[in-house]
């Protein structure tokens, strides 16, 4: 059996923001309800024991968000749960008494474009949560920001030294902290706290390059995606289902997993040959 390092789950593809720098789906929206969310991972044991509660969407709008954390952890699954930010206050209780969860990844780059007050607001709120979970739960805390302003000057760039310098002030430990830094090294700000930060990568759904046939990804290889409505697809950036390799409530992952498509893509990858079209227009596979 395939052993996975993670498997994202898309409990909702829902959001109360609409980013700029995030994948406009054309999928119908829904939220994942506990019993099929109960059915998809039963289906997972033995493939992974860390799950991430994201593709698109905010995981934290989800109204039964306690019910799935429990069905987690009952079924023996860490999660990993990625968010905005904005409902972190509403859902604290949930979040910091939850046995299951593992790591709050939150996504400061939603804010960035934000000025006065609610920029500072924002802050307050994000920084409140990490305060009490470093206080009272053995929670993992990653502060995102995947947004590093293209040219200097700017607005963006601007917003983004505002948030740095909050940072410093509540980690003075780590400062300074260096605005410029390679996508995927990241800043201890205090135990169990850290900060990425990333330039802006365009979804592939939505690329009009072609990168070429030459390459690989970790698609297949140490994760893969459950799209709200059960579809698997191969890669937590296959946001409009280009992929479709199944679905889940109608076929077995480990089926799933060995048909023609999956098996043509996965042994792509390893002979570094892309055989898929989103593949061929992924910019974020040339960072690794």
């Amino acid at each position: 059996m395939k052993k996975f390092k993670k498997i994202y789950i898309e409990i909702t593809n829902h959001c109360n923001l609409a980013c700029s720098f995030c994948h406009l789906s054309q999928r119908p929206q829904a939220f994942m309800s506990p019993q099929t969310f109960n059915a998809v991972i039963r289906q997972l044991e033995g493939f992974t024991e860390h799950l991430y509660l994201h593709v698109l969407g905010e995981p934290l709008l989800h109204p039964d968000l306690a019910a799935l954390l429990d069905l987690s952890h009952h079924q023996g699954l860490r999660v990993n749960l990625t968010t905005n930010g904005t409902l972190l206050g509403h859902c604290q209780a949930v979040l910091l008494g939850s046995a299951a969860l593992r790591q709050v990844n939150i996504s400061l780059h939603s804010f960035e474009e934000m000025a006065g007050e609610g920029l500072n607001s924002y802050l307050d709120e994000v920084l409140d949560f990490v305060r009490l979970a470093r206080a009272s739960a053995p929670l993992l805390i990653n502060l995102r920001l995947w947004k590093l302003p293209p040219h200097p000057g700017s607005e963006e760039v601007e917003a983004h030294h505002r948030i740095i310098r909050r940072l410093e002030t509540c980690f003075p430990q780590a400062t300074p902290i260096r605005v410029e830094r390679a996508a995927g090294q990241g800043i201890t700000l205090a135990p169990g706290v850290f900060l990425s930060q990333a330039p802006q990568f365009t979804w592939p759904h939505a690329s009009r390059q072609d990168f070429g046939d030459r390459g690989a990804c970790r698609g297949l290889k140490d994760h893969l995606a459950i799209l709200v409505d059960g579809t698997v697809v191969p890669c937590c950036l296959d946001a409009e289902a280009d992929i479709p390799l199944g679905n889940i409530l109608q076929t077995p992952l480990a089926q799933i997993l060995s048909s023609p498509r999956a098996t043509a893509l996965s042994q792509g990858f390893s002979q570094r040959r892309l055989v898929e079209p989103l593949c061929r227009g992924c910019s974020f596979r040339q960072r690794f």
